[in-house]
């Protein structure tokens, strides 16, 4: 019966041990040292911003090489509390959602970039609401991120315009 528990709770333990793992460590270290995006948020922006905008796309600006790491962040740090934890909410639940939807059980930052793409698009395709949402919300702020750097608005011919809507005088 001891020897039963025992091996219970080693059992226990080495489950707790992998959970502890799959879900805290192996991270890389943090692209941005005074960064609010902790490493392993910064893993999954950086993810995300390279299957939406990948390395030798249409526009050959990644969405990493377009500064996605900190214009997330500086996103981030002046949103107010509340909507500061649903955004890091949406992070982890793109970073997990491999986890229950596939393609293969593990987290999205450790799927190879062909599986991210596709990740992206069930969540864009899915019947549940809120995975679309969260689609859609991640899509948003990435895109906001991406036509804010400089090259890929010279490469879409993107010219700012502070006020669109009022009438220049000559």
């Amino acid at each position: 019966m001891i020897i039963l528990l025992l091996l219970g709770a080693a059992l226990a333990v080495l489950l707790a041990a992998l959970l502890v793992r799959g879900i805290f460590l192996g991270y890389p270290r943090a692209a941005l040292a005074d960064s609010t995006l902790n490493r392993r948020e910064q893993a999954i922006v950086a993810a995300c911003a390279d299957a939406l905008f990948p390395p030798g796309g249409p526009i050959p600006v990644s969405g990493t090489e377009a500064g996605m790491l900190r214009y997330i962040d500086t996103y981030l740090q002046r949103l107010p509390r509340v909507p500061r934890l649903l955004v890091r909410l949406l992070l982890l639940s793109v970073e997990h959602g491999p986890l229950l939807f596939g393609p293969r059980p593990t987290r999205f930052t450790h799927l190879r970039p062909v599986e991210r793409i596709a990740v992206l698009r069930a969540m864009a395709r899915s019947s549940m609401y809120f995975r679309r949402v969260s689609f859609l919300s991640l899509r948003t702020m990435m895109t906001m991120g991406y036509l804010a750097h400089p090259e890929v608005q010279r490469r879409m011919h993107i010219v700012p315009n502070a006020a669109p809507f009022e009438r220049e005088y000559a």
